[in-house]
This record gives C-alpha cells, sequence and structure tokens, in this order.
C-alpha cells in the first residue's frame, strides 16, 4: 500500500463544532519532565525556555504566511525522552557533535497542567481521523501539517499545544504555542552542555540505539 496523503484540515468553524472528545487530549503534569536539545551559540539562538516567533518553519508551526517574524506566535518543541531530543536535533547528518554552536540537553518540569490535543493517538483517541484527517500529521510534508495547526491554534484557544509522536525514535513530543509561556519554571530541572562529563553514558547509549556517531 502507498503512503496515505494528509488532506487539508476542515475550517475552522467545522473544526470547533467537532469539539475534543476526552480522550483525544492529554494532560501533560507538572511532575513530567520535558527535555530540549538546543544550541546556546551561533545564529537564531533562543534561551531553553524561548518561543520561537519566526516561522512557519517546523511541522507543527502555527505562525501565519507569509514565513516571517510573528510577534503574537510563538512556538517551543520537547520530548519525553532525552534520546529523541538527540535524534531529532542531529536527524540530518546522524552525528551527534557535541561541541559545535555548544549544544545543551535541558529538562524542565512544568509549573501547571499542560492541555495538549493528541494528533497521533497517543492516549487511544483518534482526533485526527475523527475531524476528517489522519495520523499523517505527524509524518507529512511541513506545509500541510502546518496548516493543520494553524487551523487548531484558531479552533481552539484553550489548549496549549499539540502532543504527537517523533518520527525518529517515535518518542512522545510537544508543540507548545504561546498560551503555555506562563508555565515555563524559573529555572530548569537540568542543564548541561552535551560536552559534560556526565551525559557521556546517555549520549553513548542513544547513539548506538539510534545509530548515530559520536564527535
Amino acid at each position: 500500500m502507498g503512503t496515505v496523503a494528509l488532506p487539508p484540515p476542515p475550517t475552522v468553524s467545522v473544526l470547533r463544532d467537532a469539539g475534543i472528545h476526552p480522550d483525544e487530549l492529554i494532560t501533560w503534569q507538572p511532575t513530567e519532565l520535558l527535555w530540549r536539545v538546543h544550541h546556546t551559540t551561533g545564529s537564531h539562538v533562543l534561551p531553553w525556555d524561548g518561543m520561537r516567533t519566526f516561522g512557519p518553519i517546523l511541522r507543527f508551526d502555527h505562525h501565519p504566511l507569509p514565513r516571517a517574524e510573528h510577534s503574537g506566535y510563538g512556538i517551543w518543541y520537547g520530548v519525553s525522552d532525552p534520546r529523541d531530543g538527540l535524534a531529532e536535533a542531529f536527524q540530518t547528518a546522524r552525528v551527534i557533535d557535541r561541541r559545535y554552536r555548544d549544544p545543551y540537553l535541558t529538562g524542565l518540569k512544568c509549573t501547571r497542567p499542560l492541555r495538549l490535543l493528541d494528533v497521533s493517538g497517543i492516549g487511544g483517541g483518534a482526533w485526527a481521523t475523527r475531524v476528517g484527517g489522519n495520523h499523517a500529521l505527524d509524518s507529512a510534508a511541513h506545509g500541510r501539517s502546518q496548516h493543520w495547526a494553524r487551523t487548531i491554534h484558531r479552533a481552539h484557544s484553550d489548549l496549549d499545544g499539540v502532543i504527537y509522536r517523533g518520527r525518529f525514535a517515535g518518542s512522545v513530543c510537544v508543540a507548545l504555542v504561546e498560551r503555555a509561556v506562563d508555565a515555563f519554571p524559573v529555572r530548569p530541572a537540568l542543564s548541561l552542555p552535551l560536552a559534560h562529563l556526565a551525559l557521556e553514558g546517555a549520549i553513548a547509549t542513544a547513539a548506538y540505539q539510534l545509530g548515530y556517531t559520536i564527535v
């Protein structure tokens, strides 16, 4: 069978009227860690809790077109497992470079529960199919998934973002929008450079599991 294409989203009003069933909403609790691998030097650097207002660029960017700076829109991507953060950050060359642009691994716990729309069926719901799409949302071309993200953002003003499956390690990922900015803690639970000796074993294990190399 061929790859199933992701259709365009329904209108904002249709999506709003469809609502969100209880099993299609995941509440991310403050006891659960979110992880991010991020550069700290070079161009386009953001702090660990910084939301990117330039876009759309990545999968669930909800910024309006054309691509530009949109001060009223912010996006922040995180993962449930550090391995998936490494998988996503270094997927282009499949090489974990621990020093170029001084990458860090940061883990944080949000200060309040996050309301996240489950677009991948992680919690057992079938929201994407029910509203006329499919689970290609987490693998389709970015332009199409961004169209869905914009529509979701406009239809459901009470959401902090979406939760989905990462393409490279299968872990749970989140895309948080500007409504979640008040949930970020003052300080992360952990933040270390990838070159730190304390991360050496974990990075080696992740690289082996992913088939990546380390430099």
